[in-house]
């Protein structure tokens, strides 16, 4: 979306993390206005897990959405230490995007709380719901086992057009999962490609969007196996965009051209490891963001990254 006033922190990757101002679009030595007090701030913090996505939704009124917590271990080591920094105490919604290990391990861990007991008080629980794409799946991993043993009694399908109230005017909408739109369209999907059945997710908060799919696919061929393009709908669906996180860590699998070209962003985050053993991102992908002029933001160079929006103008900074 052309039309919003960004302000883009660019920096190196060499800067060290700063944790931006609660309100960083108030105006010193004047009265804020009312939609610029820092509760009626929408903050999307993308936590560095290392190779695996996690992000935490913050609504404008004090509600939570926690999509994703990395692999086994970063429940721990990375989200728990988010929440608390934060001074989260509750979560609202927890969504799992699909099933792989690296972006369901980690769920387990941050439910049962610091004390990794299931049962006691400091339980990350929703109090809402925990949202996934249901079981039609052919995952076996004990991975998939242990979200289970843990999700079962709490979990809910989504379906396409589910709309989340964030609180303040800022929501969360399921655009695709399990290759259904919330526009009526459907693809059929590979049956053993976990990546195509992602749920996609739109957050919007006044004039601002920001889209998330976890690795919904493309259409692109890594490793010589050809994934389906569901991206391209999406991006019909949801048009121009401020902020893009990058599907599958960019992966060649993901951001296709047309897409891109489609949603326009202006900013794009990767969610991604340090010295991967995949290439992620690939050259390709980022060539891609960078001849569409979007300014690129990546977890292995600055750490867990932090978007901060008043429904006007956006900010984004390591923290």
């Amino acid at each position: 979306m052309k039309e919003l006033l960004p302000l883009l922190a660019v920096l190196l990757a060499s800067c060290s993390p700063i944790r931006p101002i609660d309100n960083p679009f108030a105006v010193s030595g004047s009265a804020p206005a009312a939609h610029a007090s820092p509760l009626a701030l929408l903050r999307i913090e993308v936590i560095d897990v290392g190779q695996g996505d996690s992000t935490l939704l913050i609504g404008p009124t004090g509600k939570t959405m926690l999509i994703d917590a990395g692999k086994t271990g970063e429940g721990v080591a990375a989200v728990l230490p988010a929440l608390n920094a934060l001074g989260i105490d509750h979560l609202n919604w927890i969504v799992a995007t699909h099933y792989d290990a690296d972006h369901i391990g980690g769920l387990s861990e941050v439910v049962e709380g610091p004390d990794q007991i299931l049962g006691t008080e400091d339980d990350f629980l929703p109090t809402s719901d925990w949202l996934d794409r249901g079981d039609a799946t052919d995952k076996s991993t004990a991975t998939y086992r242990n979200y289970l043993d843990i999700a079962d009694p709490y979990r809910s399908e989504a379906m396409p057009g589910m709309v989340f109230d964030l609180g303040g005017g800022a929501s969360a909408e399921v655009i695709v999962v399990n290759g259904n739109y919330s526009d009526g369209r459907t693809i059929p999907l590979n049956p053993d490609e976990e990546n195509e059945a992602c749920i996609g997710l739109l957050i919007q908060y006044g004039r601002f969007k920001y889209f998330t799919a976890g690795d919904l696919t493309g259409g692109g061929s890594p490793g010589g196996w050809d994934t389906k393009d569901m991206e391209t709908i999406a991006g019909e669906i949801v048009g121009g965009m401020d902020v893009l996180h990058v599907g599958h860590h960019g992966s060649s699998s993901s951001t296709n051209k047309t897409f891109l070209e489609e949603i326009t962003p202006e900013a794009a985050v990767i969610s991604v490891g340090k010295d991967n053993d995949y290439g992620h991102p690939t050259e390709e992908v980022l060539n891609r963001l960078m001849n569409n002029n979007v300014t690129i933001y990546r977890t292995d160079q600055m750490g867990t990254i932090e978007i901060q929006t008043d429904g006007n103008r956006y900010e984004i900074a390591p923290r």
